[in-house]
């Protein structure tokens, strides 16, 4: 009986390691605002830009409620009230892009990883659609985001995401490029929760769905932040 209890003890502390491990992976994303900005750069776009962005996530490892997501993406398009961190997040709408690669249950999973880092702004799902998707950060050590000092900037991977038909981000580190008044700071905190970003220059950043009465195409910004998420 001793043994048997041993081995339910084990079993059991396997399985909650397992769970706690939960899941892990890259993450991007880019608004219609500067997040890396002085002041007055910042104050001149409050209310006016910013109340849309994509954010995307890639499973690196990791299970939700038992289902398997290695390997697989998930994305979402966010309009909000106004500029995000003025919005009223409970009012924004969103719609979800599942990877198609995807089982149903995978997407029933994918859907709810997006809902739970997404938060509040993520409850209104205006439209939830599959794509073939890519999200690829270039190779860096795990939780690094070091690069080329640019005069004490912050640095992050390079990162590319696309959903065909659907959405884009391409991005670059920042460099001394990037300098416009000298007092540049990250002015927003990111969307998603649960990670670990830097801000990135915006190559491109697209959103051409339907769902949210809105598309946009807004590059060439200091407008992303990239890194990586756990939950």
């Amino acid at each position: 009986m001793r043994t048997i209890a041993i081995g339910l003890v084990m079993i059991l502390g396997s399985v909650t390691v397992s769970r706690a491990a939960g899941i892990r992976g890259d993450y991007v994303e880019a608004r219609t605002a500067d997040v890396f900005t002085g002041p007055c750069f910042s104050n001149a776009e409050v209310f006016i830009t910013g109340n849309q962005a994509v954010m995307a996530w890639k499973i690196r490892e990791g299970a939700w409620n038992g289902v398997d997501l290695s390997g697989l993406c998930v994305a979402a398009a966010v309009r909000g009230t106004s500029t995000f961190s003025e919005d009223r997040p409970a009012e924004a709408r969103s719609v979800v892009i599942l990877d198609a690669k995807a089982t149903e249950p995978q997407r029933k999973a994918l859907l709810e990883v997006a809902k739970r880092l997404g938060g509040v702004r993520l409850e209104h799902v205006s439209r939830v659609i599959t794509a073939r998707m890519s999200l690829k950060l270039e190779d860096h050590p795990a939780g690094s985001h070091a690069g080329p000092a640019h005069h004490g900037m912050p640095q992050s991977p390079r990162a590319s995401f696309w959903a065909a038909g659907v959405a884009q981000i391409v991005t670059r580190p920042l460099d001394e490029r990037d300098h416009a008044c000298g007092n540049e700071v990250v002015a927003y905190a990111p969307l998603s929760r649960s990670v670990r970003v830097a801000p990135a220059y915006t190559l491109g950043h697209s959103f051409r769905g339907v769902g949210l009465d809105s598309q946009w195409a807004d590059p060439n910004a200091r407008s992303s932040f990239v890194g990586s998420f756990s939950l």
